[in-house]
């Protein structure tokens, strides 16, 4: 009898050990749907301190319509990963993919979301990533958010179209914004091999100006990204007053002017999509959202549902 009591008593430590855990925010999960039409493969990666990893249990693959748990894992960079395909030349060997580079899975179409959680803090924080590359369109919105102030309760951040972000690439004609967009026949670079056709995908400035140094495209970046390069080199000055168009954008500052939200790019995104009630977009694109995170120090006893969209749609 003095045996089980001693098991009994283990067991109701164990379990408030967890309960204990669990309410200072050191078991914290987000919710991500499905809505894509597709099975998608979902990935959580450590983007700072890279490590070979597997899809998400549930997430090979996760079919459509259908909702996916993800435990937070307490890392500075990390990153969701969600793709069309097992990302075998990347993630799964520990690097990130490379929409430039076919050797690091360049030929999939893959999006991701950051965050940063801190559970001795009982926070995370939480970016939509639209500055990057990205093919299928991702949401977030946030319920149970008593008095954080940094999100709208229940509204849903970001565009569910990526047509509608290319339509308004096209509408921005003071330099080749709509050369960010991705061929989708005939994609192909100085060297071999060509990428398969209909890679529905957008590409942000600062990601093609990294792979264009000295204005020339990097061996596998279809050569359709020239006419960019060439309206808006890295090196160049006309997005902003006092330095390059590499530096405004990379490293922006109040003393940046005009900001990255003034140009055609952000402009477009800003169209696709809509604002809260207080003007926050919650993508990245300054000044209007915060430099360190769309969403900052977000309390854990907030609930984050991330959700996927087609890629042509």
């Amino acid at each position: 009898m003095k045996t089980f009591k001693t098991i009994i008593l283990f067991l109701i430590s164990l379990v408030a050990v967890f309960l204990s855990s669990t309410s200072s925010g050191q078991n914290k999960t987000i919710t991500l749907w499905n809505k894509s039409n597709r099975p998608i493969y979902v990935y959580n990666f450590n983007y700072g301190a890279p490590t070979s990893v597997q899809p998400i249990t549930g997430g090979a693959p996760l079919s459509n319509g259908v909702p996916l748990t993800i435990q937070l894992q307490p890392n500075p960079k990390m990153r969701i990963y969600i793709s069309d395909k097992k990302l075998e030349k990347s993630l799964e060997k520990g690097i990130a993919p490379d929409p430039f580079n076919p050797a690091y899975d360049g030929a999939i179409m893959y999006s991701f979301v950051e965050y940063n959680y801190e559970p001795s803090n009982s926070r995370y924080t939480f970016d939509l990533s639209y500055i990057d590359e990205y093919s299928q369109p991702v949401t977030v919105k946030f319920s149970n958010v008593g008095s954080y102030g940094g999100c709208q309760e229940g509204f849903e951040y970001g565009f569910t179209k990526l047509s509608s972000v290319i339509d308004q690439l096209k509408k921005q004609t003071d330099y080749s914004w709509k050369k960010l967009v991705w061929p989708l026949t005939n994609a192909k670079g100085k060297w071999p091999p060509p990428y398969p056709d209909n890679i529905f995908r957008v590409v942000g400035p600062n990601k093609v100006w990294a792979a264009s140094p000295n204005n020339i495209l990097q061996p596998w970046v279809p050569i359709t990204y020239q006419p960019f390069v060439n309206s808006l080199p890295a090196n160049g000055a006309q997005l902003f007053s006092s330095v390059t168009n590499w530096n405004g954008w990379q490293y922006w500052d109040a003393s940046h002017i005009p900001s990255p939200s003034n140009t055609g790019y952000v402009k477009a995104l800003h169209a696709a999509a809509i604002p809260d009630s207080k003007g926050k977009y919650g993508f990245f694109c300054f000044p209007n959202d915060n430099k360190t995170g769309e969403f900052t120090w977000v309390p854990t006893s907030v609930n984050c549902t991330v959700t996927v969209y087609p890629y042509d749609s």
